[in-house]
């Protein structure tokens, strides 16, 4: 069974997939050779292609997580907020700060 030639022609134009291929296809990931292949079967890394990532220095980093770590979640009442509603956006920077967030 084939599909009809205009589905035929639309299959063309589409990304090959593995099982579209030959038997021993393989489509990768986009992420790029770091090396070759030898003729022994192994695999000679080429250090310049290698991708390095660097950190910036921390050592002045003074940004806190946004919540606070002693922050009880209370799904049962809203009698911990000031106004005995549910917690706006000031209540909440406001008990942050109570418990030791930092802006």
């Amino acid at each position: 069974m084939q599909p009809t030639p205009i589905l035929q022609r639309a299959i063309r134009r589409l990304a090959l997939t593995t099982k579209q291929g030959p038997h021993n296809y393989y489509k990768g990931n986009r992420t790029g050779a770091m090396g070759e292949h030898t003729k022994y079967g192994g695999y000679r890394i080429d250090w310049k292609k290698v991708r390095t990532y660097v950190c910036p220095d921390l050592t002045d980093f003074n940004l806190t997580p946004f919540v606070a770590k002693r922050i009880e979640v209370r799904r049962d009442s809203f009698a911990h907020t000031t106004s005995g509603s549910p917690m706006d956006g000031k209540e909440y920077l406001r008990k942050w700060k109570e418990d030791g967030g930092n802006i």
